[in-house]
């Protein structure tokens, strides 16, 4: 048997050279799974010796447990592996390319998202009056910030700059690889000097409650939504980007500013640096604004209760 065709081995160099290359939480997170789900069964099998059979009964397991996405998520990660080891010349063929047909189709769920201005005034209302901690300012800078929850779960001290008011997200931790600056507002940065009070002495904003050295789980927004009253039909942890969008598109704002703070990918180059360096000075004013809007939305909804 030969070490260098081991799944476990080809598959480490596969996470190592390519996926490490993105954000690093999704690289552990991916690694994780291989190393739950499939290295358990296809570890220590050598490539050529693993079939479409074996690999959709890994499949399958994941999928019997309702995880639907994570077991097409699996799927792609293994076929990947073996896309790899056809390069190294280990093996002829995927076994892997085509089980996305034997499995449960994804479903494409809409993340629901308030777009009216009187419920957004009520859920700004219902995130100030939740219980005082570390989850209300996340829920805070979650409507203030709109950004993918993910980066702002794992949002480190060392990437927050008081002075300048704002937040320099690096691009290992961007969807679309590259570094983006947040500007914070008047409202953002009481939060995070809240937060800092609360308990920011260590790396992260936001730290697991059972590992302090790790940032706390992806649910937990989402969990902190649900216990203020707000089910997964009216608003999610994402939904804070679409509301934010959609409510400044009505104030007003240009679609470029917007989309650029949302960190959107431009498929023109040439428009893509001119906003990455023209359009910082506006979006700053458009942060502002939409803290300020949101107090008011908040006030109103005060007056109305």
């Amino acid at each position: 048997m030969s070490a260098q065709a081991i799944f476990r081995t080809v598959a480490r160099e596969w996470w190592a050279r390519y996926m490490l290359r993105g954000a690093a939480h999704y690289a552990e997170e991916s690694w994780r799974r291989l190393e739950r789900e499939a290295l358990p069964v296809l570890g220590e099998l050598e490539l050529g010796h693993i079939g479409a059979p074996l690999i959709l009964g890994v499949l399958r397991r994941v999928e019997a447990r309702g995880s639907i996405e994570a077991a097409h998520k699996l799927k792609s990660h293994i076929s990947q592996i073996m896309r790899y080891g056809i390069g190294l010349g280990l093996i002829y063929n995927n076994p892997a390319r085509d089980l996305s047909y034997a499995l449960t189709p994804k479903k494409s769920v809409p993340r629901a998202a308030i777009i009216d201005p009187r419920q957004a005034g009520r859920l700004a209302l219902t995130i100030e009056r939740y219980k005082p901690g570390i989850m209300r300012c996340a829920l805070q800078l979650a409507a203030l910030l709109f950004v993918r929850p993910g980066e702002l779960r794992r949002a480190e001290w060392s990437e927050i700059e008081f002075e300048a008011a704002e937040w320099r997200i690096p691009a290992l931790k961007m969807k679309m690889r590259r570094p983006h600056i947040v500007p914070l507002a008047r409202q953002s940065l009481g939060a995070l000097r809240e937060l800092r009070v609360l308990g920011g002495q260590g790396r992260w904003l936001f730290p697991s409650r059972r590992d302090p050295a790790r940032p706390m789980g992806g649910k937990a927004i989402n969990q902190a939504l649900r216990r203020a009253g707000c089910g997964p039909e009216l608003m999610t942890a994402h939904g804070f980007r679409a509301m934010a969008a959609t409510l400044l598109s009505e104030r007003g704002w240009a679609g470029a500013v917007i989309e650029r703070q949302l960190a959107h990918k431009d498929r023109n180059a040439a428009r893509a640096a001119y906003q990455r360096s023209r359009l910082l000075a506006e979006r700053r004013k458009m942060m502002q604004d939409w803290a300020d809007y949101l107090d008011i939305l908040r006030e109103q909804a005060l007056v109305v209760v």
